[in-house]
C-alpha cells in the first residue's frame, strides 16, 4: 500500500492504510520497543525512545542517521486517546522556530486501519524532507505491522 501525501501552506497530511487492526497500529505508535523499530527515515540505523503514555507525557526520540549523525526529537502529547487518536508538539528552537504539532488519527475500516497523520507549523524549507521521512517511516511502519500479523496468524 502506498502513502498519499499532500503538503499546503505550512500542513503536511498524508495517510495510509494497513491490514492491521486499530489497536495494534495504535500500540505501534506508543510502545517503544515498536517505535524503535519502524521511526526515521531510510538511513535511520538506530532510534532510542522514550514515550510517557498520558497528556503531557514525553514523546521523545534519538535517531542516529548514517552519515549525518543523532538527531533528537524532544515533544510532549497534548492528545492522547487510545485507539483513536495522539497528538504531539515539538517546541521550537534555533532551527525551527516555531512550535510543530502531529496529529494522528486512527479509524478502523473492517480489519485493517486508516492512520492520517496531520504535521503542522512545517517551514516550506523542510517539506520535502519531513515528507520523505515520514514516508520511510510509515513504509517501515507497514513492515512491522505485517511481521507482527504473520505471526499472530
Amino acid at each position: 500500500m502506498s502513502t498519499d501525501a499532500h503538503f499546503d501552506n505550512g500542513t503536511l497530511t498524508m495517510t495510509r492504510v494497513y491490514d492491521a487492526p486499530q489497536q495494534a497500529v495504535f500500540d505501534a505508535w506508543v510502545q517503544t520497543s515498536k517505535v524503535e523499530q519502524w521511526w526515521g527515515c531510510d538511513q535511520t540505523k538506530q532510534v532510542n525512545s522514550e514515550i510517557e503514555c498520558k497528556v503531557g507525557g514525553k514523546f521523545n526520540h534519538l535517531m542516529t542517521i548514517e552519515g549525518a549523525g543523532e538527531f533528537p526529537m524532544q515533544a510532549h502529547f497534548v492528545v492522547f486517546d487510545p485507539p483513536n487518536q495522539l497528538a504531539y508538539e515539538i517546541p521550537g528552537n534555533e532551527h525551527m522556530p516555531q512550535t510543530m504539532r502531529v496529529t494522528v488519527e486512527f479509524r478502523a475500516i473492517g480489519n485493517q486501519t486508516e492512520v492520517k497523520l496531520v504535521h503542522n507549523n512545517l517551514p516550506d524549507t523542510l517539506s520535502d524532507i519531513v515528507r520523505g521521512g515520514w514516508t520511510a517511516a510509515l513504509r517501515k511502519l507497514s513492515e512491522l505491522l505485517q511481521r507482527e500479523m504473520a505471526v499472530s496468524k
